[in-house]
């Protein structure tokens, strides 16, 4: 008998099998797993750390909101839904303007669960932008303004919420870095 976060941890093995992140060539679960030991890592209760695991599972995959209630209860999949952006929506100036203010009405917890994903992102993407330099982009938006104008409205609500932690500390640090220097 597996424990409720060994369950959530086999279920994104197999809800990413065979996916790769764009910019590196490693399992897309990595990331997802990341984000969970953050949380972990912090000390969040078991349902934050569960939802940081599955957090990108309705965006990114073939399950879907019922797949995860049916699994892991009405808490879990409504955190998760709430940080799954809406796809449907092309232009990313839109897609991440309504993202960022259905964000504004979560709780701290699930917020947290947020910044340990972009901090897990921008680690990554830290990483490629000083392999590759300045000319690196994430590919999903068209330029480096536009990138930097959503990692500062995060910023800019993450710090606003007051999330003392250690995760905030370290995406404030690292955006300085990729962002301002």
């Amino acid at each position: 008998m597996y424990t409720k976060e060994e369950n959530v941890i086999h279920f994104v093995f197999l809800a990413f099998k065979g996916m790769k992140r764009i910019k590196e060539d490693i399992d897309l679960s990595f990331h997802s797993i990341m984000v969970g030991n953050m949380l972990k890592n912090i000390g969040c209760d078991e349902d934050t750390v569960c939802i940081g695991y599955l957090h990108d599972i309705i965006e990114d995959t073939k399950y879907d909101y019922s797949d995860i209630l049916e699994q892991f209860g009405k808490k879990i999949a409504d955190g998760v839904l709430s940080l799954s952006e809406d796809k449907s929506i092309d232009d990313y100036m839109t897609r991440k303007t309504k993202f960022i203010n259905n964000l504004k009405r979560v709780d701290d917890n699930i917020l947290t669960v947020e910044l340990a994903d972009k901090l897990q992102n921008l680690t990554s993407d830290y990483d490629m932008y000083l392999k590759l330099g300045k000319e690196f982009l994430i590919t999903e938006c068209d330029n480096y303004e536009q990138l930097k104008w959503y990692y500062t409205e995060l910023k800019d609500l993450f710090n606003s919420r007051k999330l003392n932690n250690k995760l905030l500390d370290r995406y404030n640090k690292i955006y300085e870095e990729y962002f301002i220097s």
